[in-house]
């Protein structure tokens, strides 16, 4: 699956965003300010990703929705698949201790959803885990598979995905389209160098602050990777 297809025409795309029911948005947004730090650019709304949108020429937006817990995974596709504004893509959700992950990931499919996001230190599981491999089975070919990649905002002492862990997924499903968020490996340049750049995987610029990855080592990644298979990602 060529993402290049997937945005064919499209000028603007926020390939990976964050937006809540009406109903949890503010809290959602409390626990998020509360693990990370940082103050939101929006209300956490779709209503309110539309107004950023429109003020910032973003033309098109992909949500990435995270379950935390496998009850989550069923209400968290109906509201993604519910989704009719133009410009906003929602991507499905998954949990590795779902009864039948695989079952879900055709549920996604079936939606019409083009992908699923793995949150894998939100979802305490290694990404190269056995019990991750029937999720990959399942949506290689099929579905687009986003992982948070590298560290946190706020530093985990355990990293669940890291470039070399993604770099054996990426072994094991060669025909599974991966998008390894933030450059990549979120303050993990060196391990992105190493296992990850130049192979079939693409990278989204999500949190890439200069104060953490400076500019001429940022556009040097971009250069030795391929441009065509960086995507342009804020977190928003």
């Amino acid at each position: 699956m060529s993402l290049n297809s997937f945005f064919s025409g499209v000028p603007v795309a926020d390939f990976h965003v964050h937006v809540f029911p009406d109903d949890v948005a503010s809290r959602a947004l409390d626990t998020l300010l509360s693990a990370y730090g940082v103050e939101p650019v929006t209300d956490g709304t779709v209503s309110g990703l539309l107004a950023h949108m429109r003020a910032s020429g973003v033309l098109w937006s992909v949500v990435q929705p995270v379950a935390t817990k496998p009850s989550q995974v069923r209400s968290i596709n109906d509201w993604a698949a519910s989704h009719t504004e133009p410009g906003i893509i929602s991507f499905g959700a998954v949990h590795p201790d779902s009864i039948d992950p695989a079952g879900d990931v055709d549920d996604v499919v079936s939606r019409g959803l083009p992908g699923i996001k793995i949150q894998a230190n939100w979802q305490d599981v290694y990404v190269d885990e056995p019990r991750m491999y029937p999720i990959y089975e399942a949506a290689q070919g099929r579905l687009i598979v986003l992982f948070h990649s590298g560290d946190e905002l706020t530093p985990f002492d355990e990293l669940k995905a890291t470039p070399k862990r993604i770099a054996r997924v990426l072994a094991d499903f060669p025909r599974l389209t991966i998008v390894a968020a933030h450059m990549g490996g979120y303050r993990m340049w060196d391990d992105v160098e190493k296992h990850l750049l130049g192979r079939e995987i693409y990278l989204d610029t999500s949190a890439c602050f200069p104060e953490d990855l400076p500019d001429d080592r940022f556009l040097d990644m971009i250069r030795r990777h391929v441009a065509d298979k960086i995507l342009f990602a804020t977190d928003s």
